[in-house]
């Protein structure tokens, strides 16, 4: 309720500042998201419906199962929430839930870890566009992806989940535009609520910026754990921080992936008993590891070229 009568104050007093901030949004919607999470929505909901999962997976889900005991519709929402982004890994998670395709002690450790930013917009958005690091990308990604995937294994707890996929044969007369129509019209109502998010949480971070822009570190931080987008173009244009500090903070917000990611994970687990408090609690975690290991890679890359050299024979 509060959020609702700030938002709407903030369009009536200054109606400049909430258009930008709303375009902001919708831009970033239909330049990023759109073209991506559309297509991907539609198909990963075809091959669900369709039984195509384990033609995807049969490589990885042999890995999958050993290092996290995960089924092979869970190795599918682990491959997809790592390479598509925000909140591909909870939208997956919640589908094979509803469909009992997994269960429901699956389908939670899977919303832990395999919600993540996609390797576009780490190397796209945030390590080029807006730190300028392109020599950072490849230990950036490793860090940012081997945090969530370290967390995986310490909660795992000797966990195998068991394959609930139901084995029937598909023939080409099943592939129906019944099905087709309805996997697109679930897409098409999925991106939009997404787009609905970004407008909104776009605005709150215009409007945090106008309340506390005067602060630039509180303002960086707020921002930046609102929504990732707003928070790292703050972080590129800011002067107080070094360049370790902007990229070790940015690494944090990634995976993290704000409170604007999170409202669109609650938006695509409705319907099922999936915990967005223990989600958060998850990319905290994970978040805060991203960022440990980043300082302990920078400590490292200090001490290296002081280490004396063996002395020659």
């Amino acid at each position: 309720m509060t959020v609702c009568l700030l938002l709407l104050g903030f369009l009536l007093l200054n109606p400049v500042q909430a258009r930008v901030a709303s375009a902001d949004g919708l831009l970033l919607w239909f330049h990023t998201l759109l073209p991506v999470l559309l297509p991907f929505f539609i198909l990963s909901r075809l091959l669900i419906a369709l039984d195509g999962v384990s033609g995807v997976t049969q490589f990885i889900a042999p890995l999958a199962r050993g290092l996290f005991g995960l089924s092979p519709n869970g190795a599918f929402c682990l491959l997809a929430g790592f390479l598509c982004g925000y909140p591909v890994g909870a939208k997956l998670s919640a589908d094979l839930v509803r469909e009992g395709r997994i269960s429901q002690e699956e389908g939670a450790y899977l919303l832990t870890f395999t919600n993540n930013a996609s390797p576009a917009f780490l190397t796209g958005y945030c390590l080029l566009e807006a730190l300028g690091m392109p020599e950072l990308i490849t230990v950036s990604l490793f860090l940012v992806y081997s945090s969530p995937l370290l967390y995986a294994r310490l909660t795992r707890r000797g966990r195998i989940f068991p394959d609930l996929s139901i084995e029937k044969k598909t023939s080409g007369s099943q592939i129906s535009f019944k099905i087709v129509d309805a996997c697109i019209m679930d897409g098409l109502e999925n991106i939009l609520k997404l787009g609905g998010y970004l407008i909104l949480f776009s605005m709150l971070a215009k409007l945090l910026l106008l309340l506390i822009g005067s602060l630039p570190l509180c303002s960086c931080v707020a921002v930046g754990l609102l929504e990732i987008t707003n928070g790292l173009s703050i972080i590129a244009h800011t002067s107080f921080l070094t360049k370790r500090a902007a990229w070790v903070l940015s690494l944090f917000f990634v995976s993290f992936g704000g409170l604007s990611g999170a409202a669109q994970t609650e938006s695509m687990l409705l319907g099922t008993p999936l915990s967005v408090p223990d989600y958060l609690k998850a990319k905290a975690c994970t978040a805060l590891l991203t960022a440990c290991l980043a300082l302990l890679y920078l400590g490292l890359t200090d001490l290296l070229p002081a280490l004396p050299l063996p002395a020659a024979p």
